[in-house]
């Protein structure tokens, strides 16, 4: 009987208390909240890595079509509708295609920024089945509401300053979305414009954009877009307040505050 009390004390000695109880919550609750912003940009860096690698890849595939076709660039799109990384139905390889073979559907998942699937998949309708990276619109046409077969063929001898002439960036524009989210496009248009394909900045503030001389690099200049009532102002827009980097033709780049990021984002 002795023993058995002993053991029954004992056992009640290593009870928490409910002090003890919460303060231990307490601490679990103070060490996850210490941890998760770490975790979340832990995560953040390795999307901006994986994209980085895919924009170079497809920057090297527009780069491959410029050599093959006496050095003209890619078409955004065409009378048939097919834009440069998908066809008219959106499922199928796109213009690229028929002269650079990797740029097809079993490389599909290289147009794919890993940070824009859950924001701009909101209609598998019109949506590529892999998207999130825009072309620039003048390297096809010399405005907005230009579209085959009125082209402005852009050799890349043409180009007057190849490093600060965006070729590819993550885009977004608002053509859908019940929910005002933006949504995905093949297209960057230029400020000048004042309209849709903006470059989306969705890596913590940051834009991955693909250049003309085959660099690419996570970009933190952000001019917003014309104020609407979606509420994304903040985050889609420019990569510069004018026509800058995104018309070929343009003889000097203007002297305008631009920030780059080096395109290893460990450093």
């Amino acid at each position: 009987m002795k023993q058995h009390a002993r053991l029954i004390s004992g056992a009640a000695a290593r009870r928490f208390t409910l002090v003890e109880l919460l303060v231990v919550i307490a601490i679990i609750a103070i060490l996850a909240g210490l941890l998760l912003p770490a975790l979340s940009s832990s995560r953040d860096r390795a999307r901006l890595a994986l994209c980085l690698g895919n924009i170079r890849e497809v920057t090297l595939m527009h780069l491959y079509y410029v050599d093959a076709s006496g050095g003209y660039f890619c078409p955004a799109w065409d009378a048939s509708f097919e834009s440069w990384e998908s066809s008219a139905n959106h499922r199928g390889p796109g213009i690229l295609a028929r002269v650079v073979p990797d740029s097809g559907a079993a490389r599909g998942r290289v147009f794919e920024c890993p940070a824009a699937k859950s924001a701009l998949f909101l209609n598998p309708s019109w949506t590529a089945r892999y998207a999130g990276y825009g072309m620039n619109y003048q390297l096809s046409f010399a405005r907005p509401s230009d579209s085959p077969p009125n082209y402005r063929p852009c050799r890349i001898q043409a180009v007057k300053t190849p490093s600060r002439l965006v070729l590819l960036a993550d885009a977004a524009c608002f053509l859908t979305g019940t929910d005002g989210r933006p949504a995905p496009t093949a297209f960057l248009y230029n400020p000048s414009s004042g309209r849709g394909g903006y470059a989306d900045f969705r890596h913590s503030k940051a834009c991955v954009a693909a250049f003309v001389d085959g660099h690419a690099s996570s970009w933190l200049s952000f001019t917003p877009r014309p104020a609407d009532s979606s509420g994304w102002e903040d985050r889609v827009g420019y990569l510069s307040p004018d026509d800058s980097l995104y018309d070929p033709f343009r003889q000097e780049p203007a002297a305008t505050e631009q920030v780059e990021q080096s395109g290893d984002p460990a450093e």
